[in-house]
Order: structure tokens, then C-alpha cells, then sequence
């Protein structure tokens, strides 16, 4: 049986009682936020073990989620998961990729990170490389608004240079993807 989503009033309760420390109600906080997780692997088009897999994935970026959730900030659990939920889906090892218990970082994955940003124009690339720790492997990713204080730049220019960047490097994917050998 399904658990019903839990009121705000009693999300906020719950997530002050567990950033003071009280295991039960980050443990409901989780519980309530599987739904989510769910949905999000649902939505990517799972079945079968893959989606028990995401679903597992997805339940580790739940449970990042819930510990750094701050409900002062007037966002819903579900909300700041959703994230968190699926970057761990999009970033767990293969079923048919074994990683003898091994799971690949970011490192292994992109071990030159800044290949992602040759060719595109200074402004452009300035701002991936803040907004995705790409600049530095030590490098958090930032937010819109810390790039923008860091950059001297409104948010709104950030998120405009971030897209035409992020269009550009889809553009350049597609041409890769267009001469690949098809099977």
C-alpha cells in the first residue's frame, strides 16, 4: 500500500527534527521521498531489473538529498530531490558493464574535462566551467547566482550564456553522433 505524500506543514516538521538529528523522521522524510525516486525512474523509461537498479541509484541520491535539504528555503522535499534523484540514476554502473564493486567517478568518466569546453567562446565556456566544476577537479559546481557574483554578471546573463553553450555542445554531440558507425 502506497503511503500518502506528506502535508508541507509536516515535510518542514520532519526535516527540522532531522537536521537537529532525530533518525526517525529522517527516516520518514526518505520513506516519503521513494515515491519520487519512482517516478523519475519511471519517467526515464525503465522496466524490469533496470528499473529496480534506478530505483536503488535513485534512493542514494534521495537519502544526499534529504540530509542537505533546508526547508527555511521554501522548496519541497520532492522538489530539491528530484535532482539529487536523478543524477544518481543517470550515473550508476551498467548491468552489462561490470566494475568488480568499483564504481566509476567522474575522473573516470571525463579525465580531461576541459576537451568539453574547447571551441567554445570565452564567456560561454567560463561559465560551464563554474556551473559544472569543470574548471577544477577539486572544483564544486556553483549556482547561477554565485557564477554570477564571481563573473560580475546578472543571473539572467548566466542562464542565457549557459544555454547557448549547452546548445552548442548538443550541436557538436550530433555531428559526433551523425558519423558514428551505425549497427
Amino acid at each position: 500500500m502506497a503511503l500518502p505524500p506528506l502535508a508541507a506543514t509536516e515535510e518542514v516538521e520532519l526535516a527540522q527534527r532531522a537536521r537537529g538529528g532525530d533518525a526517525v523522521a529522517r527516516a520518514d522524510l526518505i520513506t516519503s521521498g521513494l515515491r519520487s525516486v519512482a517516478l523519475r525512474a519511471r519517467l526515464l523509461g525503465l522496466h524490469g531489473e533496470e528499473l529496480r537498479d534506478a530505483v536503488q541509484s535513485g534512493a542514494v541520491g534521495l537519502i544526499r538529498a534529504v540530509d542537505r535539504f533546508d526547508p527555511d528555503r521554501g522548496v519541497r522535499l520532492s522538489t530539491y530531490a528530484w535532482r539529487w534523484i536523478g543524477a544518481e540514476m543517470v550515473h550508476r554502473p551498467r548491468l552489462d558493464d561490470p566494475l568488480d564493486g568499483v564504481e566509476p567517478s567522474v575522473d573516470d568518466v571525463l579525465p580531461d574535462r576541459q576537451d568539453l569546453l574547447e571551441g567554445l567562446p570565452a564567456p560561454e565556456r567560463e561559465v560551464l566551467a563554474l556551473r559544472f566544476g569543470l574548471a577544477d577537479r577539486a572544483a564544486p559546481p556553483l549556482s547561477r547566482q554565485a557564477v554570477a557574483e564571481r563573473l560580475g554578471l546578472t543571473v539572467s546573463q548566466v542562464r542565457t550564456l549557459e544555454a547557448k553553450a549547452m546548445r552548442q555542445l548538443r550541436t557538436r554531440l550530433a555531428k559526433v553522433v551523425d558519423r558514428a558507425p551505425h549497427q
